[in-house]
């Protein structure tokens, strides 16, 4: 398992994990066309490495403004939308508000990402799914795997250019719209195809995801076999800090989470 390890720090404030359809929320991404992002809370049952793609950097905004959690009958697209500015104000590039709305929306979420709306910015539409039974279920079939750890310094995801077009976006926007769906119907097959999907349109818009100077960790070879072996496999983010795996079966070196449906 890494440099993990399982703790009960800071119970009242989950993680995000992003699964596809991630970039989504860039607008130079959904100018093409719409973006759909999975994002999934999890309890901290385990301790995650700061730059990883797990938004270490919002959940640390959101412990300081509310250090008891965030209040039960709070607006929490206001919440997530006033998180994701003042994250942002100093910020050069900017980071995409999955992370705000994955923070603050507890369980499963598919965030609907249309330019016209907000400039791209903000989700359009926000649809949840709390239900204990699929929660239980992707504990069972979702594992995680280190593989570079935190983002070296000096890594830039845009190093390597970016290559957004209409039928790349749109391939994105699918594998969260999929992805979504088989964990609402609870498809192991198609929940490892989504990844899969992710994983070839970020390799084709944004190479230095996988490959860059900073990094001398062989990321596609690692990918490909968690792709080959199991249901399907993705990067946590930029710099693959972690790679996700979908596997009914145990995942050697990966570890579990805990769904927030709180």
């Amino acid at each position: 398992m890494g440099n993990q390890y399982y703790a009960k720090t800071n119970v009242v404030h989950p993680y995000r994990l992003a699964l596809a359809g991630g970039w989504g929320d860039h607008n130079f991404v959904n100018f093409l066309a719409d973006g759909y992002v999975v994002v999934v809370q999890v309890r901290p049952t385990v301790t995650f490495h700061d730059r990883c793609g797990i938004c270490s950097s919002t959940r640390r905004i959101l412990r300081q403004k509310y250090p008891k959690g965030i209040p039960r009958n709070i607006d929490r697209y206001q919440l997530a939308s006033d998180l994701y500015y003042r994250e942002n104000e100093r910020k050069v590039p900017i980071g995409g508000s999955q992370d705000a709305w994955g923070s603050v929306y507890p369980g499963f979420n598919l965030l609907h990402y249309d330019f016209r709306h907000h400039n791209g910015l903000l989700p359009k539409e926000v649809t949840s799914l709390l239900d204990r039974r699929t929660a239980r279920w992707f504990e069972r079939n979702f594992w995680i795997v280190e593989c570079v750890g935190p983002r070296p310094r000096g890594y830039n995801p845009f190093d390597g250019g970016r290559f957004a077009t209409r039928k790349v976006v749109s391939q994105l926007g699918q594998s969260g719209q999929d992805c979504f769906h088989a964990i609402k119907q609870r498809d192991l097959a198609a929940l490892g195809a989504s990844f899969n999907l992710c994983s070839r349109a970020w390799r084709r818009m944004l190479p230095a995801i996988f490959v860059h100077p900073s990094i001398d960790v062989p990321v596609m070879k690692r990918l490909r076999y968690y792709q080959r072996r199991y249901a399907g496999a993705m990067p946590s983010g930029c710099g693959v800090g972690y790679i996700y795996v979908a596997s009914s079966e145990p995942v050697e070196g990966g570890f579990q989470v805990k769904v927030n449906l709180d």
